[in-house]
């Protein structure tokens, strides 16, 4: 790690050039380098925080005007680092940008590593680790649901769904350390009883945050779906109907699409990468071929899987083939041309989607194509509904920590049910609160003897 008493600077705003660009300080140093870079055509009284100020960035050995600019100066501890802080926005040049920031670091500042910021934040207690992990899912987010899945992590919701847990094992922890320290005194303690049912509460409560981590992940990470069937069925508009845009090439003569064709999107607010299949042939040529290998390489790689048939032409024998390949993966059945007159009957339908949920759809008119998107959607999710607001778990480090912490309080439980004395279960309460320290980066031990000695009089 680097040295966190360092004056870092760096660019906030994305590189290249654009209108304006945001030029960030921090540290100790970053107002004494405010005063000697930054001059103001007023007579200035000092520096107000949290206002803005029009002057110039002025070169620190030359003297001379590099630009015009507006610039905010933070006192610590109210600022994003909990330290003294400056932020100077200037005109968008990359050459006025990387001749502030040399201006910077000659004035004792050095260029801030990746994340350097926001980990000052959390060790200045700005912020927790969960607060901090979701700053960068938000700057990472390619689609507003993500970026508010992330924001609601940044307020908090995370640490605010655990604090009653931790709070509720620490008092745990405290009358079990009592019993054992103090078994001559006659102090106020849950019988193992109550004590049992705490604990099995709290790894109910901790099981459902787990269970969230499924759509989490596929908030966080998007997913991947494969559109396939035999050639001709409409795969390529279907494909291009979900996208919104002429991607794929679409023609009446049986396969067009021989290489397979991905494009980014998202359905309500998730990432898909969708891929759009060569149509799986029973004999086809040498360069379908290749095609049709690709095809089953992205079935391979998929999340999901848009089974595409003609409903204008009779079943046939390469629709069951295709049917009986993907037996067992995760599919949807889309019957394509509803607005063409139906050959298949009710009981083909059944016999040939089985399990599988199915839908009618015209990809060529848009037909039914905002159902399919609410039925992959749902799919992707299966039966645990999704909320807009709801507190999901996105990290597979919280996922793993949450893992760790409920194996340590089952053990906990099945050391009083086996009638084992009080040092056994709290040997795994405390490594219980060890793992809820690693999800929010605290530490357990200084909240475990506050309690402990607000609560009793040990000196006595």
């Amino acid at each position: 790690m680097s040295d966190p008493s360092d004056t870092i600077c760096a660019l906030a705003s994305a590189h290249g050039r654009s209108a304006l660009a945001v030029v960030r300080v921090s540290g100790a140093g970053s107002l004494q380098i405010w005063e000697k870079i930054f001059k103001v055509k007023k007579a200035a009284r000092g520096m107000p925080p949290r206002s803005v100020t029009l002057g110039d960035i002025v070169d620190p050995d030359l003297g001379t005007v590099m630009d015009q600019a507006i610039a905010v100066c933070y006192r610590a501890p109210k600022s994003y680092t909990g330290e003294d802080m400056t932020e100077y926005t200037i005109h968008g040049s990359p050459v006025l940008v990387a001749a502030l920031l040399h201006c910077i670091c000659s004035l004792g500042a050095r260029l801030a590593e990746p994340g350097e910021f926001t980990m000052r934040a959390f060790l200045n207690g700005k912020m927790d680790l969960t607060q901090a992990e979701a700053v960068r899912d938000i700057v990472d987010s390619t689609t507003l649901f993500q970026a508010q899945v992330a924001a609601m992590q940044r307020s908090g919701e995370i640490s605010g769904k655990i604090r009653p847990l931790k709070e509720s094992l620490i008092d745990i922890v405290v009358q079990l350390e009592s019993a054992v320290e103090f078994v001559d005194e006659d102090l106020p303690v849950d019988t193992r009883a109550i004590v049992l049912e705490k604990l099995r509460t709290a790894i109910k409560d901790i099981r459902k945050m787990i269970d969230t981590h499924r759509a989490g992940r596929v908030i966080r990470e998007g997913f991947r779906m494969a559109v396939v069937g035999r050639p001709n069925v409409g795969k390529s508009s279907l494909f291009n109907a979900l996208l919104e845009q002429d991607r794929s090439i679409v023609m009446d003569m049986p396969g067009t699409t021989r290489d397979l064709v991905a494009e980014h999107t998202s359905i309500q607010g998730i990432p898909v990468r969708l891929m759009d299949t060569a149509g799986l042939s029973a004999r086809p040529d040498s360069a379908e071929g290749l095609g049709i290998e690709k095809t089953y390489r992205a079935i391979s790689d998929a999340d999901a899987i848009l089974i595409v048939v003609d409903r204008s032409r009779v079943p046939g024998e390469e629709d069951l083939r295709i049917r009986s390949e993907l037996e067992n993966l995760p599919c949807m059945v889309v019957l394509n041309k509803n607005d063409l007159e139906s050959r298949w009957s009710l009981e083909n339908i059944e016999m040939f989607a089985g399990e599988w949920p199915r839908i009618e759809v015209s990809a060529k008119y848009g037909d039914g194509i905002e159902r399919l998107r609410s039925l992959i959607f749902k799919e992707i999710f299966g039966s645990g509904a999704v909320e807009r607001d709801d507190v999901l778990i996105t990290n597979l480090r919280h996922r793993s920590c949450l893992e760790a912490l409920e194996g340590e309080l089952l053990l906990a439980v099945r050391s009083f049910e086996e009638g084992l004395s009080e040092e056994f279960p709290l040997m795994h309460l405390h490594k219980s609160l060890k793992h809820i320290g690693e999800i929010t980066g605290e530490t357990s031990v200084e909240d475990l003897l506050t309690e402990i000695f607000s609560r009793f009089c040990i000196g006595k």
